[in-house]
């Protein structure tokens, strides 16, 4: 089998599931595309022994145990050196999706059940990005650990947009869905990165992070920009 003809997608999700003015004012997907050979990882698990490295250092007070990165909890120069080698990528080799929606303007129905909305969000977001970028080989989509209980449920959500899309497209591709710990790849805690900074923008109207990462950017859509009426 040609390695180099199988499309990655490694998903991550941001924002809360509390539809109040206590949460995030958004929930978005964003979806990592690459092929192999996967650049930068080398690099990136470098990085890391270095910073475990210097606790062996005398001079050193603060002990860190970096098992993996994460944007949220990272330091600010752990952040700063992270954001530094994601922006080395080739943009010819990587696509970033990022699919968002406004809380406050997602009609109340759509919200009842926090894992119906998670899984009808994800088979759609998953729908336009196979859209998007055409696909037509054989892919592997990666997901973090989720957020609701029912796995099962969520992959034949998943599974559903799919085939439709293959079905539509009179495809004979081959794919798979794993859901893997960030600590187990690189690339999930490259995405949780992108994502970061991706959220960071809306949320905070913070785009320092985002400029970063920019050039990678194939599409955001924020799914509900033409609706006016917010329900809380």
């Amino acid at each position: 089998m040609n390695t180099s003809t199988i499309t990655y997608i490694f998903v991550d999700e941001a924002g809360d599931m509390d539809f109040s003015a206590n949460g995030s004012k958004h929930y978005m997907f964003s979806f990592l595309v690459k092929k192999r050979p996967f650049a930068l990882h080398e690099k990136i698990a470098s990085y890391r022994y270095s910073l475990l490295e210097r606790n062996l250092d005398p001079l050193n007070e603060k002990r860190l145990d970096i098992e993996y990165f994460h944007a949220c909890e990272d330091n600010k120069f752990i952040k700063n050196k992270m954001f530094e080698l994601i922006s080395n990528f080739d943009s010819k080799k990587v696509k970033i999706y990022s699919y968002i929606l406004e809380k406050p303007k997602v009609l109340p129905e759509k919200r009842e059940k926090k894992s119906e909305f998670y899984t009808s969000n994800l088979t759609f977001a998953t729908s336009r990005l196979l859209d998007k970028l055409k696909i037509d080989n054989n892919f592997i989509i990666i997901t973090d650990r989720l957020p609701i209980p029912n796995n099962k449920n969520l992959i034949s959500a998943i599974k559903k947009g799919i085939k439709e899309y293959i079905k539509n497209n009179n495809l004979n591709i081959r794919y798979d869905i794993f859901h893997h710990s960030s600590a187990s790849s690189a690339n999930l805690q490259i995405i949780d990165y992108v994502n970061w900074a991706v959220f960071r923008k809306y949320e905070k109207m913070d785009e320092s992070f985002y400029a970063k990462i920019k050039r990678y950017i194939l599409d955001e859509e924020v799914l509900t920009k033409d609706r006016d009426e917010k329900f809380y």
